[in-house]
């Protein structure tokens, strides 16, 4: 079987490192893939990196389609995996004349227009990473088939940690502890919610610091808010790390403050190291975070409930161990990179035939 993947997003997110998964283990399976994406971007230098065949694409929406016109041909199937590859994917499908699979990964609505209803119509599958994202569908478009298969984390993550590296991530804060995010700069993960809970904790314990890993659009808006709250030095904008799991397994609590949310991959990170989770309860997150089970819930954009379970978790050292380890066993036995690879084979199956 061979699959050629369509991913057009810029920089790197949960959606990028899941295609990363999944296009690794299937080449280890003996599948071809291959990878059409933004030139120069993180995804084709990484995709490059693990051997993985790409396909540089530009930009531009009439020439992306027509490359991927006259490269589909040559596959089995073309699978889109962001809204704008979608359209690509589908769009060119009068081209290449195979069968188009959409992972669909944010449960925002899509867009009612006679464009969104083209490229669904042409697509031949659509996969959701949660019930929440597939139930959106199904209400907004009237879809009926939309199978859900799950993020997942690479369950092997532990031993590749660096814990020289933990140890000076800890260092560099000594006698603190470390409340950490891991989340793109953007409005929908909602960082001033952490930022006004940060100043809320801080008013009760000074030994806390914020530290945010990530990038994007709203940094500079962001480092004014922390000067504005009086915050700087104990909340820090850290970047974008290639190797962030480190860090995060430097984390005593790990917050996910997002207004909206797919899934939230990044929890399944955190739960898989072992560190104590509080999210907003929004989109698909309860189905990862199960309330006092797993994790923490809070509602969104209420930085005094976010403030007070990231302070129960900083204070009960039996909730943390019990949550913890029903979060990594949950991991490990629902939201594992084979359990999912092994999800999209079956799919992949059945839609070419084999």
């Amino acid at each position: 079987m061979r699959i050629l993947h369509v991913d057009t997003e810029k920089g790197w997110r949960g959606g990028e490192q899941q295609l990363l998964y999944l296009v690794k283990e299937l080449k280890e399976r003996g599948v071809d893939v291959a990878v059409a994406c933004r030139v120069g971007d993180e995804l084709e230098k990484r995709c490059r990196k693990e051997g993985i065949t790409v396909y540089p694409l530009k930009g531009n929406q009439t020439g992306d389609i027509l490359r991927v016109g006259a490269l589909g041909k040559d596959y089995d199937l073309i699978h889109a995996h962001a809204a704008k590859a979608h359209t690509i994917a589908a769009l060119s499908k009068g081209f290449h004349r195979k069968p188009v699979i959409y992972t669909r990964r944010v449960d925002y609505p899509p867009k009612k227009n006679p464009l969104t209803e083209l490229k669904y119509k042409l697509t031949d599958r659509v996969i959701a990473i949660t019930e929440f994202v597939a139930n959106v569908l199904k209400r907004e478009l009237n879809l009926n088939d939309v199978e859900v298969i799950y993020s997942a984390v690479d369950e092997n993550l532990f031993r590749k940690v660096e814990f020289n590296k933990v140890r000076a991530f800890r260092d560099r804060f000594r006698g603190k502890k470390i409340v950490g995010s891991v989340a793109a700069l953007t409005e929908q993960k909602n960082i001033p919610n952490l930022v006004e809970a940060a100043r809320i904790i801080l008013k009760e314990r000074g030994d806390t610091v914020f530290v945010v890993f990530g990038e994007g659009n709203l940094r500079n808006y962001l480092q004014d808010l922390i000067r504005k709250k009086g915050l700087e030095g104990s909340f820090v904008l850290a970047g974008f790390k290639e190797d962030v799991y480190n860090y995060v397994k430097g984390f005593d609590v790990f917050v996910l403050p997002s207004d909206y949310e797919g899934l939230g991959s990044s929890i399944l990170t955190a739960m898989l190291l072992q560190v104590p989770v509080v999210a907003t309860k929004v989109g698909g997150t309860p189905e990862v975070v199960k309330d006092g089970e797993t994790g923490l819930l809070v509602e969104r954009r209420n930085p005094v409930k976010l403030a007070g379970a990231i302070l129960r978790l900083l204070d009960d050292e039996e909730l943390r161990k019990r949550l913890t380890e029903k979060a990594y066993t949950t991991v490990v036995d629902k939201f594992s990179v084979g359990r999912m690879v092994d999800a999209y084979l079956r799919v992949y199956g059945e839609v070419v035939g084999v």
